[in-house]
């Protein structure tokens, strides 16, 4: 840490403990969203000298019982593996919280012991009256990036740690949770910055995904962003209305950013592309660029149709495969998880989470 920062630090400390006994705060000392997460600490009645408190894990633990937190855990499992790979060490951790601050998954060093990152487990809630500033409660109280280094944290014994979050988002441009990388040490901030804002996206995409009565089709300004995180996706139910459009959708359409979206047809949102483009927005093929009006254009290319419910990728106990029904339900499911493989771009095991099953079933499936 150099001289600069130490002084820093040093001064935000005694700053803190000020602002605690009801003294006002210089504003050039915290980021606003920092600042007024010291203010609702102070508010709840956190002291910086005390020692973080922790509520037992919610529910039964590590083991979630609402399904939108197992859906979240989910949709991040994949990102947090990718993110541990790259950033992850023996003094850091990197968690998912949902919307009340509850971890739904995290990834660790199996052999780490740091204490001030033990009690970050599976079911364990972490909240600003209990625990003051973090970085995941600010993303979730400010729907921003966020990042609280050293001292901004308000209790005493957070003085070490860095900690970065982004935050998640649903169908409906509500903040669902928070990405976060917590640790005793000192990262790249703007690098991490770039990494997670990408891998919310890419989660925020498999909850779209998750759409499986819906069409799915990815939309982009430049062809080179499509099957990536940057793709705008649009669902689109049977009868042509949008169900749903990602954060990159909503941005690239004009959409409102949060709340569910006005009445809309795949027709009427493209009303600028020609009769033979728009009946070519629900075929598969290559990506194909569409007029939206005389300035504007985009790629557009679709994904896959609706998934049969994953109930009927489950063949009945004591069914066999050699009478005419089986068959068809053999070639039913086969499809399914052709559709489903295809849409994690050939990743087996993705495709397996998504449909339930194993990646033997998926495997035998698929077999000629």
């Amino acid at each position: 840490m150099g001289g600069m920062q130490r002084e820093q630090q040093q001064a935000l400390a005694a700053a803190r403990q000020q602002f605690a006994d009801g003294g006002a705060l210089a504003g050039a000392l915290l980021a606003p969203p920092v600042q007024r997460s010291w203010e609702r600490s102070r508010l709840a009645g956190v002291q910086p000298r005390q020692e973080p408190h922790y509520a037992p894990l919610a529910g039964h633990g590590p083991r979630l019982e609402a399904p939108a937190d197992r859906r979240l855990a989910r949709c991040v499992r994949d990102d947090l593996d990718h993110l541990w790979a790259a950033f992850g060490g023996r003094q850091w951790t990197l968690f998912c919280v949902n919307a009340d601050g509850m971890v739904v998954a995290q990834r660790e060093h199996g052999l780490a012991d740091v204490p001030v990152l033990r009690p970050i487990q599976v079911g364990r809630q972490l909240r600003e009256c209990d625990i003051g500033t973090t970085a995941p409660a600010c993303s979730l109280a400010e729907d921003a990036p966020a990042l609280v280094r050293g001292n901004e944290h308000y209790l005493d014994r957070f003085a070490a740690v860095f900690c970065l979050s982004v935050p998640l988002h649903g169908l409906d441009g509500e903040v669902l949770g928070a990405l976060d990388i917590t640790g005793t040490g000192e990262r790249d901030a703007e690098l991490l910055h770039g990494y997670f804002r990408q891998a919310a996206l890419s989660a925020e995409n498999r909850l779209m995904q998750e759409q499986r009565a819906c069409h799915l089709l990815a939309v982009q300004h430049d062809v080179r962003w499509l099957s990536s995180p940057l793709q705008g996706l649009l669902a689109v139910e049977e009868d042509g209305r949008i169900r749903a459009a990602n954060r990159v959708a909503r941005r690239l359409f004009g959409l409102p950013r949060r709340g569910p979206l006005p009445l809309l047809t795949v027709d009427g949102l493209f009303a600028g592309a020609s009769v033979p483009q728009r009946r070519r927005l629900l075929q598969a093929g290559a990506p194909h660029r569409v007029r939206l009006d005389q300035d504007t254009a985009l790629y557009v290319q679709y994904l896959r149709a609706p998934l049969a419910a994953r109930a009927s990728l489950r063949v009945a106990p004591g069914t066999g495969t050699g009478t005419t029904g089986d068959r068809s339900l053999r070639a039913h499911s086969a499809q399914a998880m052709r559709e489903a493989v295809a849409t994690h771009h050939g990743n087996v095991s993705a495709a397996a989470r998504q449909l339930g099953v194993s990646r033997t079933t998926l495997y035998k499936h698929l077999r000629p």
